[in-house]
């Protein structure tokens, strides 16, 4: 049981410190030198990779829990949501970005939290064809935090060469812009059909918590 107790402990512990290292991530990124910067990007992929330890380290030392996903899914949100802000406030990714995940975000784990109530997991949600597809698949978990890496990773690299003074102008570093901004909108259609998907398997639930 105490073994029990730590490994669960040692999985929760992952996710505070992914989220942990996003903030310092953030700050480092927003310094003017580019060793910090450099630094920055560093404990942001570092973070990111923790997101898979997590899983991990619950599915190896079979802890898996639906407390522990929701918890899971929670420093998702936060790290992401962080990250969304940062980079629009840099100018890196359009402002519509934020402003559409953080309240999907929201609407997203309030039903998540109706659903766990009902006794359902994470991906338990989703038993529609298109829903197991887009939303529970390890394939399209996979794709989506793909997607999401990439434009954090491609706006940490512009980010570093900014703060070296190189000509914004040429012609790779105005492609590196144009793609994170075409990945930032691929990205937010992708979630929006994830999204679209969630409710609509969440639709009996939602009416009997609603016209009940």
């Amino acid at each position: 049981m105490m073994n029990k107790t730590v490994h669960k402990n040692l999985a929760n512990s992952i996710v505070v410190i992914r989220v942990v290292l996003v903030f310092w991530a953030i700050a480092l990124l927003s310094a003017y030198d580019p060793w910090s910067r450099i630094f920055g990007l560093v404990l942001m992929m570092v973070s990111a990779l923790l997101d898979w330890v997590d899983g991990y380290v619950a599915n190896t030392l079979k802890i898996s829990s639906r407390v522990g996903g929701l918890l899971d899914t929670m420093g998702d949100r936060i790290t992401e949501n962080l990250l969304f802000i940062f980079f629009a406030y840099k100018g890196i990714i359009p402002l519509y970005v934020p402003l559409f995940y953080i309240p999907r975000s929201f609407v997203a784990d309030f039903i998540r939290t109706l659903s766990f109530s009902s006794g359902l997991s994470t991906f338990e949600i989703n038993t529609s064809a298109w829903g197991q597809m887009l939303v529970a698949s390890p394939v399209s978990r996979v794709v989506y935090l793909v997607m999401k890496i990439s434009i954090f990773f491609a706006g940490g690299v512009l980010l570093v060469v900014q703060s070296m003074n190189v000509d914004m102008r040429s012609i790779w570093i105005r492609g590196l812009q144009d793609g994170i901004v075409g990945c930032a909108a691929l990205t937010v259609i992708f979630s929006f059909l994830r999204f679209i998907f969630l409710v609509y398997d969440s639709r009996m639930i939602l009416k009997r918590e609603f016209l009940a």
